[in-house]
């Protein structure tokens, strides 16, 4: 028997193995296609379906397209109460945990407007923060392109202090939806063909839009087509110049009853602001909510630091770089980051109030010293604890601050302070306090055993009297304000803490005055010029008070 293409000639063999292989091949490359094919299908099918994730949590949690689809603007971990915040501006209604979580977040004076809404849902929300702490990149920039993405019908307003500001805001969102790839990606192009795009006006593939106004600018009635304005979102619409100007601020009022409030039925206003001054629209806002001339508003007043000494928002802002920002910005800070700003009127130690002096101007001999201790109870307050040293001439009567400070230390290195200050007063002045007045529970708990051992290791014995204030500490500080004011008391010019809590007063710290007035109270009840009695060395002050104000300063030549 014959073997098997025998009869086939060497060449008849290569051409059959070439036509087996070619379509081996060919068979090889179908498969190969048809799986590449069906991987490429597969993967678009997830992608789609991780799309449709997305966009579905996306539409039903505004802190998660945030999140999602904005990293590089939320660079930090959202704090509590912009969670909250975010629940209550994409729902219109306010969960009661998230109404005990701003009660322990906002100061009590301000829980006045922390009110649920009286129908189903909150017609506006006054959302007052803190500078630097993403009010706008949230509320102006986030929110309108979270609604315009995936809820249909909607027409927004963006307002500012002016057109340039509105546009500015505008363009930001304009350039979101033409360069985020994940937008694009799971939205789809929103600059189509025939649809206004500009600066001022976007309208989106979906047939939503966005338009910026400027503050006092007429826009009674307008409209996208048949819709009528579904949010009205207001940034700033005050500028730091004009905050002074009343007729302003009663413009701005004016403009925001008769032209946004008429706006939309049903429409939701977002006031997003810092309070500037104590008289402007966000404040004058406030108090409508509080007195119930605004139903269904809801008023949030934060400040960078909570009721209990907490940074609002920590990821941000870390306790000690709220302490410097404080320590560089005094008067300031309360408007811009605890949103409690205040008038000149209002001020009980205005700056122009302090007199100083220099220590080669005093002769020490005709001079007594106090010495009081106001020890921290508590860092999660923020408290100082500070040292106080206080000189009375006993002519004049003029009270010398001759030093004060505060820390934020531990007890045991605080202790040890209290007797290096001392010992500074004795070497300096060359006579040591009369006296080192403590709070007497304070001292008694804390700080007994350990400056008096610290004591015995310089070798002396501290003058340390209890000392129970009387009345209230706030009332007591504030007596000192026509003394400072007078030139009665008088302050070296690096005594930079104690005049900015002096100035922040009653809000704030007050440490370092508290332990000033103990030394002059000390002073007016305990100390005698000569044969006199406190009620002599009383009037004696008071006649050279009056002296001083008649004089333009006679008690201190005295």
């Amino acid at each position: 028997m014959k073997a098997p293409f025998s009869q086939f000639s060497n060449a008849d063999l290569d051409n059959l193995r070439e036509k087996a292989n070619a379509a081996i091949a060919h068979k090889e490359a179908q498969s190969k296609g048809q799986r590449e094919a069906k991987q490429k299908l597969a993967e678009e099918r997830r992608q789609e379906k991780a799309r449709r994730r997305r966009r579905a949590r996306a539409k039903a949690d505004f802190a998660y397209f945030c999140e999602t689809y904005m990293p590089h603007a939320f660079t930090c971990e959202a704090a509590p109460y912009q969670k909250a915040l975010s629940r209550i501006v994409a729902s219109r209604v306010m969960r009661k945990r998230d109404m005990k979580l701003f009660k322990k977040l906002i100061y009590p004076i301000n829980h006045g407007s922390i009110v649920m809404p009286e129908r189903a849902q909150f017609n506006g929300i006054l959302d007052l923060e803190p500078r630097d702490h993403g009010k706008t990149t949230r509320n102006v920039k986030a929110l309108p392109m979270w609604l315009l993405l995936n809820y249909p019908e909607q027409y927004i307003i963006i307002g500012g202090a002016s057109s340039a500001a509105a546009k500015k805001n505008i363009m930001a969102i304009r350039n979101e939806l033409e360069t985020n790839q994940l937008i694009i990606d799971d939205y789809g192009e929103q600059k189509v063909h025939g649809n206004t795009w500009t600066q001022k006006q976007l309208v989106l593939a979906n047939g939503n839009a966005i338009e910026g106004v400027g503050r006092g600018q007429s826009i009674r009635g307008t409209t996208h087509g048949f819709l009528r304005p579904s949010a009205c979102i207001l940034d700033d619409v005050i500028t730091e110049l004009e905050k002074n100007n009343k007729e302003i601020r009663d413009k701005c009022e004016d403009w925001f009853d008769s032209v946004i409030l008429p706006l939309g039925k049903g429409m939701l206003i977002v006031v997003a602001n810092t309070i500037m001054h104590h008289d402007d629209l966000p404040s004058r806002l406030l108090a409508r909510i509080r007195e119930g001339l605004l139903p269904n508003w809801l008023g949030l007043v934060f400040s960078a630091l909570t009721p209990t000494g907490q940074s609002l928002f920590p990821s941000r802002w870390p306790l000690a770089d709220l302490y410097e920002l404080r320590r560089i910005m005094r008067k300031v800070w309360w408007a811009e980051y605890m949103n409690m700003p205040r008038s000149r009127k209002e001020q009980d130690f205005k700056p122009e109030y302090f007199k100083h002096y220099q220590l080669s101007d005093l002769d020490i001999r005709d001079i007594d010293i106090m010495m009081a201790v106001d020890p921290a109870t508590g860092m999660e307050t923020g408290d100082y604890s500070a040292i106080g040293v206080v000189g009375r001439h006993r002519i004049t009567l003029v009270d010398y601050v001759l030093f004060c400070n505060g820390w934020h230390e531990s007890d045991l290195t605080f202790a040890k302070r209290i007797v290096e200050v001392y010992m500074w007063v004795k070497n300096t002045f060359n006579k040591p306090p009369k006296k080192i007045l403590f709070e007497e529970v304070a001292f008694q708990k804390i700080y007994k055993n350990s400056v008096i051992r610290f004591a015995k290791g310089y070798g002396v014995r501290l003058p340390i009297t209890g000392y129970k204030p009387s009345g209230n500490k706030k009332l007591r500080i504030k007596s000192l304000s026509p003394d400072v004011e007078s030139g009665g008391v008088q302050f070296l010019e690096d005594q930079v803490l104690l005049k900015s809590q002096l100035e922040e007063f009653p809000r704030g710290h007050d440490d370092c005055p508290d332990v000033i007035e103990m030394c002059v109270s000390e002073f007016e009840t305990k100390q005698f010029v000569g044969s006199a009695t406190p009620n002599v060395v009383k009037k004696m002050k008071s006649a050279a008070q009056r002296l001083a104000r008649i004089g333009g300063g006679a008690r201190g030549r005295m």
